[in-house]
């Protein structure tokens, strides 16, 4: 039995796990131009609404976006289907 006070510590196994979150293209394959991984799905989708507000065409098939996360062993898991994201209207 540990002191009072003192952390409590746990195995691997038991400790959260920290995710990363990848953005992926309308065939659910990582995305070409936003290949980066994220440490939150906010950062991962702020980044495409960002990519998508430089598009020329909005309506272009690069601008269905899914996101993809990491599971506890490792694999991608997805998150967020592919679709079209919503973006700040140009001024």
């Amino acid at each position: 039995m540990q002191a009072t006070g003192s952390p409590t510590r746990r195995s691997n196994a038991n400790q959260p796990i920290e995710r990363s979150y990848r953005l992926i293209d309308g065939s659910c394959e990582p995305h070409r131009q936003l290949d980066g991984q994220y440490s939150s799905l906010d950062e991962a989708i702020a980044d495409a609404i960002a990519w998508i507000g430089d598009l020329s065409e909005p309506d272009h098939p690069a601008s269905l976006i899914g996101v993809e996360v990491t599971s506890g062993n490792g694999d991608w898991r997805t998150c967020r289907v592919p679709a079209p994201l919503l973006c700040p209207l140009h001024r």
